[in-house]
């Protein structure tokens, strides 16, 4: 028989008190634990969505909702742009050529957060119809982009955009008429993005050639610390 044992304020505590307790005490410790689950896969669903809808945004020419989609601090790092979301998104409007078709193939976004803050990534596949010397082409560049998210005042907003170069091609549309490239200009690019570097030269864009890409692992391992480092900071 479980003897009745004193209560902190001097009184007796009926038997079985001290179990109900304990199990009160577990009982809340889960629901806070559920409720931080809860919050943790709606950022990540949020943040998956802000960026799938910014790249759908870009690919049908909604530079007003594109833009609405980045943080004031953003930085984008791209082959042909380094700056602001917002300086990106009127870049973007001027880099839309006639009888040029872009878009992107991408995976869902892999979140890791942070508080306040968060990273993503997506592996990524660049298409491109146009023409290259009168000669109809199709373009294939597999990128991974590394994405930085921030929540301010509850909204979650993009604060980066860092593409990294895999390897690109080029594909003849017409098996009987391959586009033509010059061998030793080729043999100057780099293996990462070497026919995109090809194909913006051709249109008078210059591209650096110290981009992140899987042919300089250095780079790459810099980058991802970067990432991280980015991530654990306070807002």
């Amino acid at each position: 028989m479980e003897r009745m044992t004193k209560h902190p304020s001097g009184g007796e505590q009926p038997p079985g008190m001290n179990e109900l307790l304990r199990e009160l005490v577990e009982l809340k410790k889960q629901v806070a634990e559920m409720r931080a689950s809860d919050e943790e896969r709606s950022a990540r669903v949020d943040i998956a969505d802000l960026i799938l809808r910014e790249r759908m945004a870009r690919d049908t020419y909604k530079w007003d909702e594109m833009s609405s989609y980045y943080h004031p601090e953003s930085v984008v790092n791209v082959s042909w742009f380094l700056g602001t979301g917002a300086e990106f998104v009127e870049k973007s409007k001027g880099a839309v050529r006639p009888n040029s078709i872009n878009f992107h193939l991408m995976t869902p976004p892999v979140v890791t957060r942070n508080l306040d803050r968060a990273l993503a990534e997506t592996l990524c596949v660049l298409r491109s119809f146009s023409k290259v010397d009168s000669v109809d082409a199709s373009y294939e560049g597999f990128v991974r982009i590394f994405w930085r998210a921030r929540r301010d005042d509850g909204r979650w907003l993009i604060a980066g955009l860092h593409c990294v170069y895999v390897a690109d091609m080029f594909h003849a549309r017409n098996p009987n008429k391959p586009p033509y490239f010059d061998e030793e200009k080729l043999a100057g690019y780099r293996d990462s993005y070497r026919y995109l570097m090809a194909n913006l030269a051709n249109h008078g864009i210059a591209v650096r050639d110290n981009l992140v890409g899987a042919d300089r692992p250095d780079l790459m391992a810099n980058a991802r610390q970067t990432e991280q480092d980015w991530l654990m900071k306070r807002s």
